[in-house]
């Protein structure tokens, strides 16, 4: 099983990007009996908060209330109305001189329930535009940034280390070069850990091991300590972690990939499906899900959905990535409309097709949408299936420009309150289309149908439904800031497959008896390899744990002199690891442990003789044996495919 390690510290906290707060001001001026409102962001670098890279607060100023603003349209359409020229100044001066008749002036009638509505629309629009300033001009001018950030933090390390070596020693500590050169820059680390401790690492496609670090890497960046583990009671606990079709059950604790090898074609179980999940929350999304499955007639699936939290008016991002037969079949991303009729605001729009201009190939042609998709994806779904390397490469990088774009927009959102009727109506908006998101991908029977043939109808029902597009609103997941490196103290500190300490030692005995059995078994054997340490284990542990063995010791131990008797309790192993290999073998385990070595070196410098000795191989023998080891097997269905980029 391999371990999780420590990721470096860059992987917790971004330097990438700008900390930003928003200062957004609207001002409305009447001009030709039109009201005209201008909007005016300022992008403010901050160094207040370093719990995220790309955070800020929304702050919105009206220059005049909305009744303002239609006094002042209602008197510019009185004064347009009019004469030309110099008479309506003329008109203007004697209203103002005459106080009553600008009392009467200002008598307006009162706003209908529809012009109130438009105001309120008009304010959402301004506060709308703000937002999509402020967000676009972190990577407006340099979209190509949003995927060649690899490459920008691999010259930034590059250029560490020039200036390191042009530095002479005595002048490190002095400019602080050093402190420079303490953690690696986040692209860089994306590239050096690439799927990391995922299981299924090294088994799948490149396309989909690149792919999978990226988008992962870039979660742990820009979401820095915003991002912690999705509860563990809602997938671990489940054994949705990983889930082998050999070993539905876990019978064999998560183990059974590396345990039980591949059914042949035709026998019971083949072909067999592995699926690794890894799930996340953060601040503004109650879900971060990366799926990954692989099955043994060569189809693969890499499955992405970042689900809001109900009251974040954010889309919900998708895709889909889906390989057979050494080839990719389906491609397909959007950020889906969390609104009623399926639109996207104006600047989120603008981004998604500048992002697929700048990167997806003029040849790309998009597949036909399936009913239930479009019933949730927006008019800028990307749906293909790529011919060319050149189109594969191309989703590829929209895919992850659009990823980190969207995950940079969410750094700048604030919940939604129900402090009005047009808030109240709009959390209820997104509660619905977050219920038609899962009702209609839980619709594509497809999904279903491979996990019906692998599993069962209930599991594949429970799967589904609970964690992949699961609708709960009255169970939102809590979220707490807690940066990666808290979460690996946390489960170093705190065991997360245990409900509590007791039932953790209770387990943690049974395996140490086990091995404590199995140990003993083996020297008495004569295995070389049970050598003082394991020995002293094991019988330390009869001692301290088998009372009727800890009494018969005690009993034969009553008649020794006390002086060559062990000084405590805890030293107890060892001294009976030396009687017992004195009764045995009759030395010490010391020098039983040295007598088995030589012996195995004699064995193998007898063995280096015989193989000397012996007639060399003809050239024709041996090119045989060559080829037929290096033969590949016939009814390989595994199949594999480069990056699109590389030759």
């Amino acid at each position: 099983m391999q371990c999780h390690t420590r990721l470096p510290k860059c992987l917790g906290s971004a330097h990438s990007l700008p900390q930003v707060q928003l200062a957004a001001s609207r001002c409305s001026h009447a001009r030709s009996g039109s009201a005209q409102s201008t909007t005016r962001c300022q992008l403010i670098s901050s160094s207040t908060r370093s719990s995220s890279p790309f955070s800020s607060s929304f702050v919105s100023s009206r220059c005049s209330s909305s009744r303002g603003r239609q006094r002042r349209q209602h008197l510019c359409q009185a004064a347009s109305s009019s004469d030309a020229g110099g008479a309506g100044a003329a008109a203007a001066a004697a209203a103002a001189a005459d106080p009553s008749e600008q009392q009467q002036q200002q008598q307006l009638p009162a706003f209908t329930e529809e012009e109130l509505r438009q105001l309120s629309a008009a304010d959402t629009s301004l506060d709308d535009e703000a937002l999509g300033e402020v967000w676009r001009s972190a990577f407006e001018d340099d979209l190509d940034g949003l995927y060649g950030y690899v490459d920008r933090d691999q010259l930034q390390y590059a250029n560490r280390i020039r200036e390191l070596k042009a530095t002479p020693k005595h002048l490190w500590e002095q400019i602080g070069i050093l402190d420079k050169m303490q953690s690696y820059p986040p692209g860089l680390v994306a590239d050096i850990m690439g799927m990391g401790t995922w299981r299924l690492n090294g088994t799948v496609d490149e396309v989909f091991s690149f792919l999978v670090g990226r988008l992962e890497s870039s979660m742990r960046e820009l979401l820095g300590t915003d991002l912690a583990l999705y509860p563990t009671e809602k997938w671990k606990q489940q054994g949705w972690d990983f889930i082998d079709s050999l070993d539905p059950k876990r019978e064999w604790e998560g183990f059974s990939y590396v345990d039980m090898p591949d059914p042949l074609k035709g026998q019971e179980g083949y072909p067999r499906l592995l699926i690794e999940n890894r799930v996340y929350s953060s601040r503004v999304f109650r879900k971060l899900h990366l799926e990954v499955a692989q099955r043994q007639d060569g189809l693969q699936v890499l499955h992405m959905v970042l689900f809001p939290r109900y009251d974040f008016d954010i889309p919900i991002l998708a895709m889909d990535l889906v390989a057979a037969g050494g080839a990719v079949t389906l491609a397909i991303i959007d950020a889906c409309p969390v609104s009623s009729r399926l639109q996207l605001p104006a600047h989120y729009s603008q981004t998604m097709a500048d992002l697929q201009a700048n990167f997806l190939p003029e040849s790309c042609q998009a597949r036909n949408i399936p009913e239930w998709g479009a019933q949730i994806f927006s008019p800028l779904c990307v749906c293909m299936k790529p011919n060319t390397p050149e189109e594969l490469g191309g989703f590829m990088k929209y895919a992850i420009a659009l990823t980190r774009a969207h995950l940079m927009y969410s750094q700048l959102l604030e919940p939604l309150r129900p402090t009005d009727k047009a808030s109240a109506r709009r959390l209820s908006e997104l509660l619905a289309c977050h219920e038609r998101f899962c009702q209609q991908q839980l619709a594509n029977t497809k999904t279903a149908r491979v996990l019906e043939v692998a599993f069962d109808t209930q599991f594949t029902q429970d799967y589904m439904n609970k964690l992949m597009f699961d609708y709960a609103p009255r169970e939102d997941v809590p979220w707490f800031d807690g940066s990666l490196a808290r979460l690996y103290e946390y489960f170093d500190n705190v065991p997360e497959l245990w409900t509590d300490a007791a039932e953790f030692m209770k387990t943690r005995m049974k395996l140490d008896e086990k091995k404590a059995s199995d140990y003993l078994r083996r020297f008495l054997a004569g295995d070389p390899s049970i050598k003082l340490p394991r020995l002293s284990f094991a019988l330390q542990h009869m001692y301290d744990y088998d009372e009727d063995f800890q009494a018969a010791v005690d009993r034969s131990l009553a008649e020794k002199d006390p002086d060559e008797l062990p000084n405590s309790v805890s030293s107890m192993g060892e001294y009976l690891a030396e009687q017992l290999s004195q009764l045995v073998y009759g030395q010490s385990a010391a020098q039983h442990a040295q007598a088995v070595e030589e012996a195995a070196a004699a064995a193998r410098q007898k063995q280096l003789e015989e193989v000397a000795a012996a007639p060399a191989l003809g050239k024709e023998g041996k090119d045989a044996d060559k080829d037929k080891d290096e033969k590949p097997g016939k009814g390989d269905d595994k199949s594999s495919f480069k990056l699109p980029w590389k030759k």
